[in-house]
């Protein structure tokens, strides 16, 4: 893959200063080896691929790429599990559905368990029901969560890059399109909420994508983006073995002043910013075999429906004990922006 110098921080401008050299692709096996940078600016202080991909050259690394090939990989709760589900999500979100006393009541003590309801959040990209809402998802993939979405009543639109996952989505009955947001005419202001699941880090030009959703969305509409927390606990302990740097696909990942800065300089308005440790077990066994790795060619596959060791399980559990503690060390970052009803010049 050929490579292009990006001496610039994407968000705030400023330069980097090395943090990661040698960086190897062990989980999809795209050529190359990478040098990541951090932003020297305090404020800011995101990660970055310089050199970067060619952008004509990116589509090898995609090869294969498990999001566009995915079925539904939440498994939908049954029975009375999924009576609490709805409670849950009705309680929380505002999401409409038929519950009954007991369910409403079970909903309650769900929260002790918070790794199954963050991934009954996440499946609804943790956005509060809107009535008649028209919703946009950008990196839809073959369409599992944009599904959900338009069953719990939303009208639902998706874009996507890939021919084969957007033809996966269209299967499903859903509208998607093939290409960049900036590049299809949509009508500004058309939406009342924009999503984006691990999208943002894969971008170019994130200031640029965030600025789109601003055009896109309705005055006080919603933007939901879930992005990798670059200084989250794992992070911290794998260092270049972290499975969120994931090069040469993530071409930036992101902090929370970071993600607070380009949403300032898109014209958005930071709502929260969350962190989550959705998933963690998984993510922190898939750090342990890049580690553990060796040889250009080995490749790390992640392991979908396996219950992660001990080890991982617990790290998980104290990352948790730390957001509620108020330390931002989870895997994930949730970010609640919306569009201001009055656009400042």
């Amino acid at each position: 893959m050929r490579k292009l110098a990006e001496p610039q921080c994407p968000v705030c401008t400023s330069s980097g200063a090395e943090a990661y050299a040698g960086l190897r692709d062990r989980l999809f096996g795209a050529p190359g080896s990478w040098r990541m940078v951090h932003c020297v600016n305090p404020r800011c202080g995101i990660y970055w691929l310089d050199p970067a991909p060619d952008r004509a050259d990116l589509p090898i690394a995609y090869r294969g790429y498990y999001t566009h090939s995915q079925s539904d990989e939440a498994q939908r709760p049954e029975g009375f599990r999924s009576r609490v589900r709805s409670a849950y999500l009705s309680r929380r979100l505002g999401y409409p559905g038929r519950t009954s006393i007991a369910s409403r009541l079970a909903s309650h003590l769900v929260p002790l368990t918070s790794e199954r309801t963050q991934s009954w959040l996440y499946t609804y990209f943790y956005l509060p029901w809107v009535k008649d809402g028209r919703l946009l998802e950008i990196g839809c993939g073959s369409g599992w969560q944009l599904a959900r979405m338009k069953e719990a009543g939303w009208t639902t639109k998706g874009l996507d890059f890939d021919p084969a996952a957007a033809q996966a989505a269209r299967e499903r009955g859903l509208d998607v399109q093939v290409g960049d947001a900036r590049d299809l005419g949509l009508e500004p202001e058309s939406f009342d909420a924009i999503v984006m699941a691990h999208v943002l880090e894969h971008v170019f030009d994130p200031v640029g994508l965030l600025a789109e959703c601003r055009r896109l969305l309705k005055p006080g509409g919603r933007l939901i983006s879930i992005t990798p927390n670059g200084r989250s606990l794992g992070h911290r302990y794998f260092k270049e073995s972290w499975r969120g740097l994931e090069p040469p696909r993530h071409i930036a990942v992101f902090t929370i002043g970071g993600l607070g800065l380009a949403c300032d300089r898109a014209g958005l308005t930071v709502e929260r910013i969350d962190v989550t440790a959705r998933d963690a077990a998984n993510l922190l066994l898939v750090s342990s075999g890049i580690r553990r790795a060796r040889g250009d060619a080995q490749v790390v596959r992640p392991s979908f429906g396996r219950r992660p060791p001990w080890r991982q399980r617990a790290v998980a559990l104290l990352e948790r004990a730390g957001i509620a503690l108020g330390f931002p060390i989870g895997e994930e970052m949730v970010l609640t922006a919306m569009k201001p009803h009055v656009e400042v010049e």
